[in-house]
């Protein structure tokens, strides 16, 4: 028997902000304290045009490596085969996405669902913070937002026992967990 632990698409992008807001919040306070400036956000549109683009493409490319980063992390610390991960868009919800079709761990599930988090949001969120770099500080907090579901999911799953099997859902947000008794 599976549980699902799961939201649609829609649901998920709008409990995304609200999952992602209490740690913006905190790091767009700490950067205030910290460097005295609330106006930081100015200074990106402020910018010449072809560095605000480039901006923007650091973003679009930064969307792209978040989905990457989930799948080959599952891939790695659940063992899979590079063709047991799909990634793709959904164009209703304008939604990219990586999905495993396999079951894993819930420890590589929830790994691999944080990653992006870790690596395209909260590290540079912190570096801009300590090198009083506008740009960095910024792009960490966008991708602290765009890991927004990926906290909402695990937060749906944050009382499933160590061990268990879960199976990512294919339409939705978030996975199923797997009865033992069944896998």
């Amino acid at each position: 028997m599976k549980k699902d632990y799961s939201v649609s698409m829609v649901e998920a992008n709008i409990y995304a902000i609200f999952a992602a807001l209490p740690f913006i919040v905190i790091l767009i306070g700490l950067d205030i304290y910290i460097w005295k400036s609330p106006n930081y956000f100015s200074e990106l549109f402020a910018l010449e045009p072809q560095y605000f683009s480039l901006f923007m493409l650091a973003i679009f490319i930064g969307v792209i490596i978040h989905e990457l980063i989930h799948g080959i992390t599952w891939q790695f610390f659940s063992n899979k085969k590079s063709n047991a991960i799909r990634y793709g868009i959904n164009w209703k919800t304008m939604s990219p996405y990586a999905h495993c079709k396999e079951p894993m761990g819930i420890k590589a599930y929830r790994l691999g669902a944080v990653m992006p988090a870790i690596i395209l949001g909260f590290l540079p969120a912190i570096i801009g913070i300590l090198t009083g770099n506008t740009f960095i500080f910024i792009f960490g907090l966008a991708f602290i937002l765009a890991a927004g579901g990926d906290i909402l999911i695990l937060w749906l799953i944050r009382n499933v026992k160590a061990g268990s099997l879960v199976e990512d859902h294919p339409k939705r947000a978030g996975c199923y967990v797997i009865d033992k008794n069944e896998a």
